[in-house]
């Protein structure tokens, strides 16, 4: 993966999310993925497992639906982010 953004992930400030161009782009740099990635004793950047971006809302759902993630309640009125 070739990083494009990168933030440190809530809850365990050392290991971060990065965003960027997949491992398996063709070249064209369309496609997408994330990446949660962690470090190493040395403090290098560890092999974290890689998804592409369209598959993120699925694996959102079935973490939802599974009861691995409990979704936060909006408060009335709250929108959502527009696209």
């Amino acid at each position: 993966m070739r990083w494009m953004h990168k933030e440190r992930v809530k809850g365990n400030e050392k290991d971060e999310l990065r965003l960027g161009i997949a491992s398996w782009d063709d070249g064209s740099g369309t496609s997408k993925s994330i990446k949660y990635t962690w470090f190493d004793k040395l403090n290098r950047a560890a092999r974290g497992g890689e998804m592409p971006m369209n598959a993120l809302p699925q694996a959102l759902d079935f973490a939802i639906r599974e009861g691995y993630i409990k979704p936060k309640k909006r408060s009335p009125g709250a929108r959502l982010p527009c696209k």
